[in-house]
């Protein structure tokens, strides 16, 4: 089971999440989670879309390195984040609460995803047929 868990793209982790908290309470997304007054004065305010943003940018880096491992379960990591990407795209065009900026950059981050996916894999593997060919 575990092993099936490493293989799921993380960032359809947070698609489902988005989609779980959209049909609870839709209006937490707006509500302010923490402030914090800077230096400055100005106020700045944290919000769960914020969470969800940088949520995204911590599961690509780590996906990033998943694509770099020289595994045989690659190329249907892949295959799931392509699918993961699909399913993003359709809820975004078909799902009224899915119709928002934020789950857009959630589709985004499939996006780049699946194409920092097979981009460090293929330099991964291009790399390893030279070595092996010195």
């Amino acid at each position: 089971m575990r092993q099936f868990l490493r293989l799921l793209p993380l960032p359809g982790f947070l698609i489902a999440l988005y989609l779980v908290v959209a049909y609870i309470d839709e209006g937490a997304f707006a509500r302010t989670l923490a402030s914090l007054t800077l230096p400055s004065g100005h106020v700045w305010a944290l919000d769960l879309r914020d969470l969800f943003v940088a949520g995204a940018l911590l599961m690509l880096f780590l996906e990033v390195f998943k694509s770099a491992r020289a595994t045989h379960a690659v190329i249907f990591e892949h295959s799931l984040a392509f699918v993961a990407l699909v399913v993003a795209l359709l809820l975004f065009l078909l799902v009224p609460r899915a119709g928002t900026s934020l789950f857009a950059i959630l589709t985004l981050a499939c996006g780049i995803d699946v194409i920092a996916g097979f981009t460090v894999t293929l330099a991964a593997a291009r790399r390893s047929l030279e070595i092996e060919r010195s």
